[in-house]
């Protein structure tokens, strides 16, 4: 007892200052906090921004030659075999690839300041001026994730065209040649402004003094007083100037497609704003034609309201880094501290779980609701216990609290711990018997044991890909062990090894951190080879006679490091065992549980967004007030979002790991889960484009009586959408509960038809979507809320087949096929196809 008692203590104290130093190595020897982390993917954010505008406009030039664009539909393209070619536009698969890793940052930036925020520092930038920098970055986020929706759009509109077609008429090869030349005219007003923004995006890293200024270059004085260049004083006028030309030279191309149509376009030179429509070739068309050529204007404007929206975005991250250096906020540091409230908040957040289908936001309770009265509806409340109604009294919220300690033993978290200590007392049990003492002593199993515990993984997937990573981690470090030890001279000399095992380890953190993905195969080559080179070191030191007295041999290293291998990969396959017995945990479970998460924290954003809509068509989002719903309706769309994004990330990761999983019976269907899953990602970026094209209705109504008028019209039909709106989110909560739960969807389901805004505006005014409006910025938001919620109801019909082919239909309908006389005539009972 006594000796098991010492023993502790001495494993104790060896904890503690391996913690100790780790600790006093973070503060003192090059520390990086969480605001240092930040900071850079901060500036990594700005990198991808740069990275995907660029692409973007690589990808509109690209629409210049209408024969380069694919035109497979993007659902169809991903339901390919492996062995058919890729036919997707290298610069569309550049853009949507630019573009993801911008939305993976973000929600990983998101869940990274949470920390930074509560950091005590001593710096220039407190947690509300991060917390403000993020909401800025956001709002390029979206007009830059509605431009990546320009590949779905123009696919579609190219196959639906049939411009891909080998026998074309005259009609269709006039259309792509009027398609071209207007996709020509934007050429260089994109790619203009791309490169200012991109100017101004490095001009507010420099202010923020995120990044080094560069050094100023010699060089013609004249050009330098042409060009203001980041970090320079005026620079944010000089942008502006930018936004202006872009302004102007949107004018050509919306010229160049009235006159291709048929519009003529006078400028009076008295006032260049007006416009007078002498014949609109709306009135003389057919309906199917008219409605084709709103489409391309649609389309037109879409795209240059985002990235007009995304000009202004970044002048407003301009403007904010100005104003910090004039307040003199860039001047000097001081000391920053989290504040009270903020404390409080992070201690009680420690007794609350998150959870990505949670929808409880942490919002304030009616008790902290101030003046105001609100009936908010369930989801922005607590969730809902379907056993138990909410508590009355003391003693009941006393019994939710003992209910949430069953709870939690009832997770399916502690059901992976009770496979853990299962897994790993399969092992530790040699140790306890007698007959197997001395063999688990003199062969080390104590080493399979700890790899038991610290291999184990929740899916089977990361399971194979854990076993084999885990394997060659260990092989490399036993080769390096030998490696650096005979090297040494073989005698233990700690001049020859430390240098030696210092440079190797530098080796092993950069492949740490430049690839985090094996993060345990690099952490389990460090920690073998300081193993194998410190048991020998300290055989050297002690002696054998001492070293042995624990009753393990001393091997020499040409020996010791094969043993450790074998021992670690014993283990390793032990934990490999486990997650599979007693009934496997695999990557493709948790891929469609969390698939159904997703869908539906996807119905919650859509219904969160549709009424910020009606809030602000009706004037009453009041976001400055603390208490007030389109606060917490903002907060809550925020949080969503972010969420999705991450789980997004994760589902991805789930999708490759199920390559390493083995397959019993039929085939993983790989192939609908990614199409699924990029339905989700396209239902997700064209609900937050909505959200941001509505955002500025409330301005755009103060400025002319014209747009007041709009506004009004348009308020009155989005209170016509409920129904349709409503029908999405009962649709999407109905696929996530089919999916999660693995049921069979009802039988008759269809998506709901797209709405036709257009026309139910042009009920209330004819006159309201006119050409006389095609400047108006209402008209462009309009335009893009109408080409979203089309697309949305599009990937919406698909999602829904998809989801069908996964689990089914509830359908006891039956179709005779064949006759007992063998007549060739089929004969078939109706049933719900018919």
């Amino acid at each position: 007892m006594a000796q098991g008692m010492l023993f502790v203590k001495r494993l104790l104290a060896a904890f503690l200052t391996g913690f100790a130093i780790g600790v006093g190595t973070n503060l003192f020897i090059f520390p990086v906090s969480s605001r240092t982390v930040v900071f850079k993917e901060m500036v990594g954010y700005v990198a991808a921004l740069t990275a995907s505008l660029k692409a973007q406009v690589a990808y509109l030039q690209s629409l210049e030659e209408i024969e380069t664009i694919s035109a497979s539909p993007p659902a169809e393209r991903t339901q390919k075999s492996k062995q058919e070619p890729d036919t997707e536009h290298p610069a569309a698969k550049k853009m949507k690839t630019t573009v993801r890793a911008l939305g993976e940052l973000h929600g990983k930036l998101h869940a990274d300041i949470l920390f930074a925020k509560r950091e005590v520092a001593y710096g220039k930038l407190d947690a509300r001026d991060i917390d403000d920098l993020f909401k800025k970055f956001r709002k390029i986020l979206l007009p830059v994730l509605g431009l990546t929706s320009l590949v779905d759009i123009f696919e579609r509109v190219i196959t639906r065209r049939g411009w891909k077609e080998s026998d074309q008429n005259d009609a269709k090869r006039q259309e792509k040649e009027e398609f071209n030349e207007v996709m020509k005219t934007l050429h260089d007003p994109f790619e203009s402004l791309v490169e200012s923004m991109v100017m101004a995006l490095h001009h507010s890293l420099y202010v923020l003094e995120l990044v080094p200024r560069p050094k100023e270059r010699k060089g013609d004085l004249e050009a330098k007083a042409e060009t203001v260049n980041p970090g320079e004083d005026g620079f944010a006028a000089y942008y502006g100037s930018k936004i202006e030309t872009f302004h102007e030279q949107r004018r050509i191309t919306l010229d160049l497609w009235c006159k291709n149509k048929g519009i003529d376009w006078i400028k009076p030179e008295h006032d260049q704003d007006q416009i007078d429509w002498r014949s609109d070739t709306r009135l003389q068309k057919t309906s199917s034609e008219r409605h084709q050529m709103q489409s391309e204007l649609y389309i037109l404007l879409y795209m240059e309201f985002l990235m007009n929206s995304a000009a202004d975005a970044v002048m407003d991250l301009v403007r904010y880094a100005d104003s910090m250096a004039e307040n003199g906020r860039m001047t000097k540091r001081r000391l920053i501290y989290p504040s009270g409230g903020r404390l409080r908040k992070w201690f009680m957040g420690m007794f609350h779980s998150e959870d990505a289908s949670n929808t409880n936001y942490d919002n304030p309770d009616s008790a902290e609701a101030g003046s105001y009265v609100i009936d908010i509806g369930d989801s922005l409340q607590a969730a809902k216990d379907p056993e138990h109604l909410p508590p009355k009294n003391a003693w009941e919220r006393f019994g939710n609290q003992v209910r949430g300690l069953s709870h939690a033993l009832g997770s399916s978290q502690s059901a992976f711990g009770f496979r853990v200590a299962c897994a790993t007392m399969s092992i530790a049990i040699i140790a306890f018997l007698r007959q197997s003492q001395v063999f688990f002593t003199t062969q080390r199993v104590v080493w399979a044991l700890i790899m038991v515990a610290i291999g184990m993984t929740v899916t089977a997937g990361s399971g194979v890909f854990g076993l084999l990573g885990r394997v060659f981690g260990t092989f490399i470090a036993m080769c390096a062990s030998l490696v650096i030890w005979y090297v040494a001279g073989g005698t233990g000399v700690t001049g020859a090894v430390l240098p030696l095992l210092y440079i190797w380890l530098v080796f092993i953190f950069y492949f740490l951190v430049k690839y985090p993905r094996f993060i345990v195969v690099c952490l389990l080559s460090m920690v073998t080879t300081i193993l194998i080179l410190g048991y020998e070191m300290e055989v050297k030191v002690i002696g054998v006679k001492l070293a042995t007295s624990t009753g393990q041999p001393a091997y020499h290293t040409y020996l010791l490091a094969p043993y450790r291998l074998a021992t670690v990969a014993a283990g390793c396959f032990v934990a490999f065992i486990w997650t599979f017995f007693p009934y496997p945990l695999t990557a493709r479970a948790a891929l469609r549980r969390d698939l159904g998460s997703s869908i539906f924290l996807l119905a919650n954003f859509y219904s969160c967004v549709h009424t910020t809509i009606g809030l602000r068509l009706q004037g009453q989002e009041n976001i400055d007030v603390e208490d007030s719903p389109a606060r917490k309706l903002e907060k809550a769309r925020n949080q969503v979002f972010a969420k999705q994004l991450a789980l997004l990330g994760g589902l991805r990761t789930h999708l490759s790991f199920t390559d390493w999983e083995p397959t019993c019976g039929g085939k993983f269907p790989k192939e609908n889960y990614e199409a699924i899953v990029q339905e989700v990602q396209n239902i997700l970026n064209y609900i937050a484009l909505i959200s941001f094209a509505t955002g500025g209705y409330a301005e755009m109504g103060t400025t002319k009586m014209e747009s007041q008028t709009w506004l009004r019209d348009l308020g009155k039909v989005v209170s016509s959408v409920d129904v349709t709106s409503q029908e999405i989110t009962s649709m999407l909560s109905l696929l996530s509960g089919s999916l999660t739960n693995g049921t069979p969807l009802p039988p008759y389901l269809r998506p709901p038809t797209p709405y036709q805004l257009s026309e139910h505006l042009e009920a209330i005014d004819k006159n309201i979507l006119s050409v006389d409006h095609i400047l108006e910025p209402g008209f462009a938001a309009f335009a893009v809320t109408q080409v979203a919620a089309t697309l949305i109801t599009d990937d919406l019909e698909k999602l829904v087949r998809s989801v069908q082919g996964l689990v089914g239909v509830v359908d006891f309908s039956f179709h005779i096929i064949s006759t007992s006389t063998g007549n060739s005539d089929e004969s078939r009972e109706k049933g719900k196809h018919d």
